[in-house]
């Protein structure tokens, strides 16, 4: 399974959501949520870096999250976008001719800043010259820095550091059921309030709103004279027709009113721009949204529909036990770790990647290192048992006839029981006979294992293995799923193998045709396989495949072992028994 985690740190609490993106719809498979002190992360700023690290470890042990890599989110006054119309550059050249440019649309120092851009389209300037509009993800070297310190802090992997903004798009919009005018998301968290108005699926405008929940959290402490905790809770009792939390209501009407007039300002800004259409309606998601009131005062000044949207709604939650209610209650404070852990909808499209180059070289190098000792000791585990059971055949074999040889030599020396020496003697025949046999249609296990390694292409492993010494009479299922009988002329068995390998890049499933022709003699038939699977994932290909490989003669024990107590083979020292 093709197995993401996006990881969002928000301004109360670290959230993150594991979703399995195989074949249909994608799956969700584990989620959770663990609370941050006040003032951990002020306006997306991480100010206590313990404190966050701590969360993170806490959320990965509690939801017994599989995978330890992550996408990462950010979100704040210091990660934003912009559009830049440049001269006609290829894709390999968009982000260079973007940082080129930086300085004229970023407020960051350029020494300070990490880019990563989206191409938007191709079209014709006045002049007649062939353009290309690019959007534009930049953020602040200490914003990202501080995220990916407490990430790796916890023990995880940073794979890749994306905007809040564009995980909404991704989160909620349904491909499929793309309208031709501008919709705005707002997500309204504790500290923040994320206004990203897309086209088709595609980010044209981010807003970040320096207020969000918190805001009428505070305004009700201070009417009610309560701390935090206990207004957070009277918040959540808006409603109810008791006196204490009518005066809350009261006291929320300010912070509300200033909400929603910066998010009808933000979406009319955006109409107001050149070539821009009115939004068609606003999505609401985030802990905040569910404040009483917001939706319906936003719905009245802005003059479009608003709606409450789920991200849970385009998941499969078969593999979660959630009652509705905790659907319900997770529902609003998921959409951003889903939507970093979601591809872009258009294959054609990159997502934004903000991690500095020295940490994707270090995680790169990580997880080579972590694929290299797995692979070595998966083969370290098979040559052992290979070898525990060449051992055992060959020793039980070495025993019998060791036995024998004794028992003639004692006969030997009792000239008047000839007969019966004679008769072992015989049967000492018939032992290194049936020894003959045994090594010249066994496999020497141990050569097969390093003669595969030799011939095995770089970078592909063998991740099963199965030997059997014994004749071929099926081979793996062909593409329309029918079994072809194979017998390779002198084979004595056959080596079941799984092959993968992981590259960077479109490898176009070359390894599994160098695996094909550079595996075979002296030791091996050409390898069988019904074809291989080589899916490119964030600009990674995974190339797998089965693999059945026929044994010949020329591996056999009687081959490469030296056996024969009585007529060792040439070469074989007839001091040096078996091997």
């Amino acid at each position: 399974m093709s197995q993401v985690v996006g990881l969002d740190v928000g301004a109360s609490a670290v959230r993150a959501a594991e979703i399995d993106l195989g074949p249909g719809t994608p799956v969700l498979l584990r989620f959770g949520q663990v609370g941050l002190p006040p003032g951990a992360i002020v306006d997306g700023e991480i100010r206590d870096q313990t404190a966050v690290s701590d969360a993170v470890g806490r959320l990965w042990r509690n939801a017994q999250f599989e995978s330890t890599s992550v996408i990462v989110g950010l979100a704040g006054l210091r990660a934003i976008t912009r559009e830049v119309d440049l001269p006609y550059v290829p894709d390999a050249e968009v982000d260079s001719a973007v940082r080129f440019q930086s300085e004229e649309v970023i407020p960051f120092p350029p020494e300070k800043t990490i880019l990563s851009a989206q191409v938007l389209t191709d079209y014709q300037g006045a002049d007649g010259a062939k353009m290309r509009r690019v959007l534009v993800a930049a953020a602040h070297r200490e914003l990202v820095d501080a995220v990916i310190a407490v990430v790796e802090r916890a023990g995880l992997l940073v794979e890749g550091v994306d905007l809040v903004s564009s995980a909404l798009v991704r989160a909620l919009v349904d491909p499929k059921h793309l309208g031709e005018q501008p919709e705005a998301v707002v997500s309204v968290g504790a500290g923040l309030t994320v206004v990203v108005v897309h086209q088709q699926g595609r980010p044209q405008f981010v807003r970040t709103i320096g207020t969000g929940g918190n805001a009428a959290t505070a305004a009700i402490a201070a009417a009610l004279d309560l701390p935090l905790a206990d207004a957070e809770a009277v918040k959540r009792r808006l409603g109810e027709p008791i006196p204490q939390v009518q005066a809350a209501e009261r006291a929320v009407r300010e912070p509300i009113a200033e909400l929603v007039s910066e998010i009808r300002n933000s979406v009319q800004y955006f109409a107001s721009l050149p070539g821009r259409a009115p939004v068609a309606r606003i999505m609401m998601t985030g802990g905040g949204s569910r404040l009483r009131g917001l939706v319906e005062q936003l719905q009245l000044q802005a003059r479009v529909p608003v709606q409450v949207v789920s991200p849970l709604a385009r998941l499969d939650l078969s593999q979660l036990d959630l009652r509705p209610d905790q659907a319900a209650a997770i529902d609003p404070v998921l959409s951003a770790p889903i939507g970093l852990a979601l591809p872009e909808p258009n294959p054609g499209v990159k997502k934004f990647n903000l991690v500095p180059p020295e940490v994707a070289q270090r995680v790169a190098v990580r997880k080579v290192t972590r694929t290299v000792t797995f692979a070595a000791a998966a083969v370290l585990a098979l040559v052992a048992a290979v070898s525990g059971l060449r051992f055992y055949q060959v020793h039980s074999a070495q025993s019998d006839v060791g036995a024998l040889t004794s028992e003639i030599s004692r006969l030997n020396a009792e000239k008047p029981l000839y007969s019966k020496a004679q008769a072992v003697a015989d049967a000492l025949r018939r032992s290194q006979s049936q020894v003959a046999a045994l090594t010249t249609g066994v496999p020497d296990w141990y050569a097969v294992v390093t003669g595969l390694a030799k011939q095995n292409p770089d970078q592909l492993a063998v991740t099963g293995f199965s030997g059997t010494a014994t004749k071929a009479t099926t081979s793996a299922a062909s593409p329309a799923g029918s079994t072809t009988t194979t017998s390779a002329p002198g084979q004595i068995g056959i080596v079941k193998a799984t092959v993968t390998g992981t590259y960077k890049g479109n490898v176009n499933c070359n390894p599994y045709a160098d695996f094909i022709g550079d595996v075979g003699a002296p030791l091996f038939a050409t390898p069988q396989s019904t074809g291989p699977q080589c899916p490119t994932t964030n600009g990674t290909t995974t190339v797998t495949f089965p693999a059945v490989i026929p044994i010949l003669s020329s591996a056999s024990l009687a081959k490469i072992g030296c056996y024969d107590v009585v007529h060792p083979a040439p070469g074989c020292p007839a001091a040096t028994k078996g091997s």
